[in-house]
């Protein structure tokens, strides 16, 4: 199984990997990188300026377009998965905020029907907390865009209901 965190709930975790474009560097991550995953430097820095002139659903939509065509489409899930079993993908941000490793975490479910848990760390126990929901609603409606083959998705992720504004 994998999970995901952030850094500040899995800093020395003997199974966190990052998966920033900076290894953790930003907050003095002492652990493995899993560069594969990470966004690409080009176009996360335009996001980063066009984020505040977008509504919050118009820059998801643009930061997981940017996000598959450049790091996803370019990966088989099956294999990420092998490579990333039992590890907690790390990256900055809080659970309920909107961060890369929450659509790694979806594209997993809904191309290979696993599941991939948000989680905490409480010690000796690793403790399930939610995920922005908005990312299972809008990550097929990309999938789908660049997707020539929609089979692509599990079947019981077929069905998705998109989020109105």
């Amino acid at each position: 199984m994998i999970c995901t965190g952030s850094y500040d709930e899995f800093m020395y975790h003997p199974n966190g990997i990052s998966i920033s474009g900076d290894k953790g560097r930003g907050k003095q991550y002492p652990g493995p990188a899993y560069t594969k995953l990470a966004p690409k430097k080009i176009w996360w820095d335009e996001w980063e300026q066009l984020k505040d002139s977008m509504n919050f659903y118009e820059s998801v939509i643009y930061y997981m377009e940017k996000y598959y065509e450049t790091v996803l489409s370019q990966l088989e899930p099956k294999e990420v998965f092998d490579e990333l079993d039992g590890k907690v993908l790390l990256c900055y941000e809080e659970s309920k905020e909107f961060c890369h490793r929450h659509i790694v975490a979806t594209w997993l479910e809904l191309t290979l029907g696993v599941t991939v848990p948000e989680v905490r760390n409480l010690g000796e126990k690793l403790v399930v907390v939610p995920r922005p929901e908005y990312i299972k609603e809008l990550l097929p409606l990309v999938l789908k865009k660049f997707n020539t083959n929609p089979k692509k998705l599990s079947k019981q992720n077929e069905q998705f209901t998109p989020i109105k504004n």
